[in-house]
């Protein structure tokens, strides 16, 4: 999590008994689990929150983008000239245009 190896844990985690004693380790090690685990869920929180700001104005710039006149969105003018083109056809045409 921190690059802290197993020799290196093994140092820190004897240190702590040495310093705060074998009896109140478990407690302090409960704690500071409830810490890192409420800690995690606050970041978790954070990010999704930053990616729907992220996807929001990704979204307001593609829609910026698709109502620009004469912007890159050339799918969208292509079906809004084909659907102007099914409504110009006469109706026997319509019908050989949806079949075929």
């Amino acid at each position: 999590m921190f690059g802290v190896g197993g020799p290196e844990f093994l140092v820190i985690l004897a240190v702590a008994i040495v310093v705060i004693g074998p009896r109140d380790l478990p407690r302090i090690l409960y704690t500071a689990g409830k810490f890192v685990r409420k800690f995690k869920v606050i970041t978790v929180d954070i990010q999704k929150s930053l990616d729907n700001v992220m996807r929001e104005g990704e979204l307001e710039e593609i829609t910026r983008e698709a109502n620009k006149p004469g912007g890159e969105n050339m799918q969208f003018e292509i079906e809004r000239q084909s659907e102007a083109e099914v409504v110009n056809l006469k109706p026997e045409d319509q019908k050989n245009a949806s079949t075929g």
